[in-house]
């Protein structure tokens, strides 16, 4: 099967990591960990690896929103290794005006960002499918070509 979500980090250069994620992060940082570890899933599982990887005085940024399970955060793991922990729902439509024209003049490049288009009377199946959080539909867009 293949996984969008593996295939666009390592297009733009990143490093695929065998065996646990924690070990992989220690050896490559010489045991430091990293100073910032961005969670763009925001599971259970994956804010337990962001933490587990980030060093002592670290910074651990989630984007987006988790996966609605209760999560146990580790306060006092977070305040004993002095974890910066910053959160945020991607507010989109406060960059779109610098953003738009990016993507209109050709200068961002979003192409393999969206994995699946519905047509605007779609809108709710289009949410149902990232909602599922399917590793195939990262992000939708609608097409207005009806209108």
């Amino acid at each position: 099967m293949f996984c969008f979500s593996l295939f666009l980090p390592l297009a733009a250069g990143a490093t695929a990591v065998e065996g646990p994620l924690h070990e992989a992060v220690l050896a490559a940082t010489h045991g430091r960990g990293a100073d910032s570890v961005i969670d763009a899933v925001a599971t259970n599982a994956t804010l337990d690896d962001a933490f587990a990887c980030v060093r002592p005085g670290g910074t651990v940024s989630v984007i987006g929103v988790h996966d609605m399970e209760p999560y146990p955060m580790p306060a006092l793991m977070g305040v004993y290794r002095s974890i910066t922990l910053r959160m945020t729902t991607a507010p989109v439509h406060r960059t779109w005006a610098e953003l738009v024209p990016l993507v209109q003049h050709g200068r961002l490049d979003t192409s393999g960002i969206f994995t699946h288009t519905f047509d605007l009377e779609d809108a709710v199946a289009a949410y149902a499918a990232v909602a599922a959080r399917d590793a195939e539909c990262l992000k939708v867009r609608f097409s207005l070509t009806g209108r």
